[in-house]
């Protein structure tokens, strides 16, 4: 066997073959007449003539392979209209002369692009690019991990707005918060300069991880206090706010019955058999809480403290709630005892006190007073407000559900027990691993009731969340392995695969590289590690394209040279993935308008990995295809390389290569016969042989099962074209209609994990609880603050710098004027909004009281009588305020001023909010609303100079600016998303009516996608916003590609010709592409954290409508109404602007 080997073309005899083949195929021609009823192809011209092959001996005596042009009068062109590639050949490389000589100079040719010297130059010198390019992206990849100090930031920090006004007012408020002990009590001023000159770390960091908690009051590294294990022997914690308080970390229950989520539940939790399951629990979990010395135990019984729970009120309520035995109770009273001295008539009776507490529960939350000695209405019930609670301790709406006050008969769905266990992180580490990994604590079996446990702090979820973090990074493997699979069965060598995926690898690094480096970004959320599911996945889709352009190129240009084919098929496959990774990359970009750190980052990082897949798919798979295509002419049966011959799949590339020969050959020579004949029967006559030869190159094209299903798939889509275009207008008009019933969530909140786990079962169920309803009637506390501006001085981008402390040197409240304001101010706010509680008064009101007393006490205190100058009430003199102010806050106390060097630099009043952090959107959006206009209102007509540039702030508010601004986020980068679309979409088919059809393609995919979503129960929350604005990018990839193709044949060829290339050319590519995707997003489907599966349903519905998108709206539309020259308006166009500018 001859080793076939590829050397410059001799172009004298190029053209002596080529004469003497035409000469030779003239005398062999024999051709019937054509029928008069055979139908007419369409004219199509072209200057190009069909490409003749073969196989000479150079003057060396190797064969060599040599493609030349034939001879023909350019007065009749042939009428086979030649492939992309091949009409692409012949303009570069064998062009058509003025006469019927050969053109053995180059000065018909036309000149490469850069992008195809570069191709060539890579074909020439592939190990030299693809050896340069790896060492350099390991290079740089090593610097940027190894030096850009990488780190995942796996805890939940960041995820709040920041630098806007709302965002910019709670950051000033927090630090005040934060430091109001400090500050209060520093003498030198150390601490104030040290908060307005330095950065201060993260708010939500360790250091500060109890918000609102004073400094000294953490208890880190703490076992036991003194303190509260007083309270709680003494009976004092029952009930009260360290019992509830999330900065104390208490284990907390949360029990519901199981048909609780039943339309007429049936159950109580206040049945003989639920509370004996119920106190059977608690005490299985007080047992392994003394196992772990995790919780408070009393010196007299040396054993932990029974918790607060419907069970020791049961237990109070039997003994004649008699607190003195509060330590023994569970001695007194066993489970057994319960159980059997727990009659109807006892269940009765303590229903009945369950009932007069929760009515006084009810009173105590409700701001309309003229209800408090009458009726209250709740849930369009009314309630008598009867005598305050019969229990010994105090009493929480925790151990019952909002709807016990009415229902009748009175049942209990929900109810919690609080455990009084101690604070340490060692102290909740243990309590997590016991929970989590021991199951020591008792959940009952589900019969009547069932348990979940947390902590009042919401630890455990915070502990389990970055846990599984790493946990679902591992199923990025498996995504891998998904798409390495792929990438060998679509690409058939092993090699090419490898150097895919070192090109998703290296990707990686780089793009860290240059979010470190060069974007100046240091916080790495784990947010950012989707990129490696999406990478996996769309890098692979580069792969398909670039080995698919390749391959086509090698098919229809068989004995085209290595350089001569990658000149043409390198920047075609690069500029297809360009369109669909620009896109993409700014469809993620986009998202950077974000004020949320956590969200920038991931935009910014996802948009470097596009880009560098792009890049490496480029300098890494280019050259790989080169060194491919080298080995495989040099007749390379390594299966490495490609292991068609390992498989032992028949080679029938000869026959192919021969039957093109002949093809191309038969019709040189059919042109040569008939250049002197009759013009319109050889035209009628070459017509129908060139379709005839058309159909017989498609044969031997699509050998490939997947080329045979796409072929017979259009096939059937031409024939019933219109009643498919009908079915895909009235589904993507019936999406629309679904679609436009995605409604924004109730409230405010975003659920970490899945609804399945403990930790997001016991956050639903606690929304139940009648003491979460009523912490809604109650609202929330806001604070208005003078003497600190709105700032955020930060890196907005590192949740690590936070701000330093803004002063106002404005701020001024000594003039008689001014405190005469502040004095008045609060009556006219809480007459608005209320008090945040009932015997709450502002500091000027409290100051002006004590001014009062003590201008009339026979002994006033010393702080009086040394700074006051014997003032009797506020307004005092200007230069007495201060020290007369300051000294009655710190004889009482009083943190609400706060001073240093002897001025008053900052006043705080505390109010009422009237909504909860969680509430919708809607409300608090009118609460903001209505605070801020009476505000500036205040500011505007009343406030005097110096105390008029005061503001208010609630981290509801803050929550509500952070979903605000992500939903602004949202729309903003779906319309740079779409309008980028709209722009590639029209620069790759350069016609607008393609265009037009391919957004028609991409709102199927979003109306399609988000109906499938409604379908699912989804709401339009802002993670669901920026997944969206994301996906735009993504959901027009592939109509890119299909469009692109449509356009790749020159001059006036039929729609159907357009389409039926379109499809076969790309379809494999985008076949795979998708396949990779939807692996991909499978994968990340088992994912826990609820960001990334979500992403994955969405990205499995973007990719499935994607395709059908593309397969069926778009080319159904091309079909049946595509244009034959698509791109006619924008070449004429363009000759008009260019001929106008050579004119001038």
């Amino acid at each position: 066997m001859v080793e076939t080997t590829i050397a410059p073309h001799n172009e004298a005899s190029v053209a002596r073959l080529t004469n003497e083949a035409a000469t030779e195929e003239g005398k062999k021609e024999e051709e019937a007449t054509p029928s008069s009823s055979a139908p007419i192809v369409k004219n199509e011209t072209h200057t190009s003539a069909p490409v003749a092959i073969a196989t000479v001996n150079n003057d060396s005596g190797n064969i060599i392979n040599t493609i030349a042009r034939p001879n023909s009068n350019p007065k009749n062109p042939p009428l086979q209209k030649p492939s992309y590639y091949i009409d692409s050949f012949h303009e570069h490389f064998f062009p058509h002369p003025q006469n019927d000589a050969v053109d053995t100079s180059n000065k018909y040719k036309k000149p490469l692009s850069i992008p195809q010297r570069y191709a060539t130059s890579m074909a020439r010198r592939p190990w030299t690019h693809l050896i340069t390019a790896f060492v350099i992206a390991v290079i740089l990849s090593f610097v940027g991990l190894r030096f850009g100090d990488f780190k995942v930031a796996i805890n939940n920090s960041g995820w709040w707005s920041r630098g806007t006004e709302i965002a910019n007012r709670a950051t000033q408020e927090m630090m005040i918060r934060l430091n109001r002990y400090d500050l209060f009590f520093d003498e030198t001023g150390e601490v104030w300069e040290e908060l307005q000159s330095e950065m201060q770390p993260d708010w939500q960091g360790p250091r500060n991880d109890r918000v609102g908690e004073n400094q000294n009051n953490e208890t880190e590294g703490m076992g036991v206090d003194d303190a509260t294990l007083t309270s709680v022997c003494s009976g004092e914690w029952y009930g009260s706010g360290d019992m509830m308080s999330g900065s104390n970390e208490n284990l907390f229950t949360i029990w519901k019955t199981e048909d609780a989520e039943a339309k007429d539940p049936e159950k109580s939790i206040l049945d003989a058999d639920a509370m004996y399951d119920l106190c059977m629990a608690e005490e299985n979990t007080l047992s392994a809480l003394e196992d772990g010395d995790h919780c408070y135990k009393c010196p007299d019984t040396g054993s932990c403290v029974p918790p607060y729970s419907l069970v020791l009120m049961a237990r109070l309520h039997l003994t004649g709630n008699d607190i003195s035995k509060l330590d023994s109770l569970s001695e007194l009273i066993s489970c057994d005892t319960l159980k059997s001295t727990w009659t109807a008539g006892v269940q009765g009776d303590f229903t009945m006190a369950l009932k007069t507490c929760v009515n006084w529960s009810i009173r105590m939350a409700s701001d309309d007073t003229k209800n408090k000695d009458g009726m209250i209405t709740m849930q369009n019930t009314s309630i008598a407000v009867t005598n305050p609670c019969p229990f010994p301790i105090r009493f929480r709406a925790t151990v019952v559900d909002n709807l016990f006050p009415t229902t009748l008969p009175n049942i209990v769905r929900y109810s919690s027990s609080y455990y009084a266990t101690k604070m340490s992180k060692e102290d909740t580490n243990g309590m997590y691993e016991a929970n989590e990994n021991d199951n020591a604590y008792d959940r009952s079996d589900g019969t009547p009731l069932s348990g979940v446990y947390e902590t009042t702090d919401e630890t455990f979820q915070m502990i389990y969340s970055d846990a599984i973090v790493g946990r679902d990074m591992v199923l990025a493997v498996g995504s891998a392995g998904v798409t390495i699979i792929a990438m060998v069965i679509h690409t058939q060598s092993p090699f090419l695969t490898l150097m895919g995926l070192f090109q998703i690898l290296l990707s990686f690094p780089l793009a860290y590289f240059v979010y470190y480096f060069i974007a100046g970004l240091v916080f790495f959320p784990f947010l950012n590690f989707i990129g490696i599911f999406v990478v996996f996945a769309l890098g692979a889709d580069d792969v398909f394209v670039a080995v698919d352009k390749w391959k086509n190129a090698r098919h229809e240009l068989p004995y085209g040279t290595t350089e001569q084919v990658a000149a043409l098929a390198l920047p075609d496959a690069a500029y297809s993935m360009l369109l669909t990774s620009m896109t993409t990359a700014v469809a993620f970009f986009g998202t950077a308008i974000c004020p949320v750190g956590p969200i920038v980052c991931f935009a910014v990082f996802c948009g470097l990995l596009i880009t560098f897949d792009y890049m490496m798919n480029i300098f890494l798979v280019f050259p790989a295809l080169c060194l491919y295509d080298k080995w495989l002419l040099a007749g390379s049966k390594n299966c490495c390389v490609n292991f068609d011959w390992c498989c032992g799949r028949k080679v029938e590339d000869e026959d192919v290569f021969a039957s093109n020969t002949d093809l191309a050959l038969q019709a040189t020579a059919t042109n040569t016969d008939h250049a002197s004949s009759n013009e319109e029967g050889a035209h009628k006559h070459m017509a129908e042989r060139n379709e005839e030869e058309r159909q017989g190159l498609l044969e031997d094209e699509h050998k490939t099962l997947i080329h045979r299903f796409l072929d017979g798939y259009y096939i059937i889509l031409h024939k019933f074209r219109w009643l498919i275009l009908a079915a895909a207008t009235a589904a993507t008009i019936g999406c629309t209609v679904f679609a436009a019933q995605l409604t924004q969530p109730a409230n405010s909140d975003v659920a970490l994990l899945p609804d399945s786990n403990e930790y997001q079962m016991h956050w639903a169920w606690k929304q139940n609880l009648l003491s979460n309803e009523l912490a809604k009637l109650e609202g929330s506390e806001a604070i208005l603050l003078w003497g600190v501006e709105p700032a955020d001085t930060g890196t907005h981008l590192d949740p690590d710098t936070w701000t330093t402390l803004v002063l106002d040197d404005e701020f001024d409240p000594k003039s008689k004027e001014a405190q005469s304001y502040l004095l008045d101010f609060c009556d006219r706010l809480f007459e608005s909004f209320g008090r945040v509680k009932e015997d709450y008064e502002c500091p000027m009101v409290q100051f002006d009281g004590w001014l009062k007393d003590q201008s009339t006490s026979d002994t006033p205190t010393m702080a009086y009588t040394a700074n006051c100058k014997g003032a009797s009430s506020a307004p005092v003199p200007s230069d007495v305020f201060d020290p007369c102010i300051i000294a009655w806050s710190k004889d009482v106390n009083n943190m609400s001023i706060l001073q240093v060097d002897g001025s008053v630099k900052v006043i705080e009043v505390r109010t009422k909010s009237n909504v909860s952090y969680d509430a919708s959107q809607k409300l608090l959006k009118e609460e903001w609303t209505t605070y801020e206009d009476w505000l500036e209102n205040e500011r505007q007509d009343s406030a005097p100079s110096g105390v008029d540039k005061f503001y208010h702030s609630d981290l509801a508010y803050w929550w509500f600016d952070t979903n605000n601004q992500m939903m602004k986020t949202a729309y903003g980068a779906a319309g740079i998303a779409l309008f980028c679309a709209a722009v590639v979409v029209y620069i790759s088919t350069r016609s607008f009516v393609l265009t037009t059809f391919a957004a028609i393609a991409i709102l199927y995919v979003l109306v399609a996608a988000t109906a499938c979503l409604v379908g699912l129960g989804w709401t339009l929350g802002f993670l669901e916003s920026v997944l969206f604005a994301i996906l735009i990018g993504i959901s027009c990839d592939f109509v890119i590609h299909v469009g692109h193709a449509y356009t790749m044949y020159s001059g006036d060829v039929n729609r159907g010709r357009r389409s039926h290339f379109a499809l076969t050319h790309m379809g494999p590519s985008i076949l795979a592409a998708a396949f990779t995707t939807f692996m991909a997003a499978v994968v990340m489907i088992f994912t826990e954290i609820t960001f990334f599966r979500k992403f994955a349903v969405i990205l499995f519905m973007t990719i499935l409508h994607s395709t059908i998108g593309c397969f069926v709206v778009f080319l159904v539309l091309c079909d049946c109404f595509g244009p034959a020259e698509p791109t006619k308006a924008y070449d004429a166009m363009k000759a008009k602007i260019c001929g106008s500018s050579k004119k001038e």
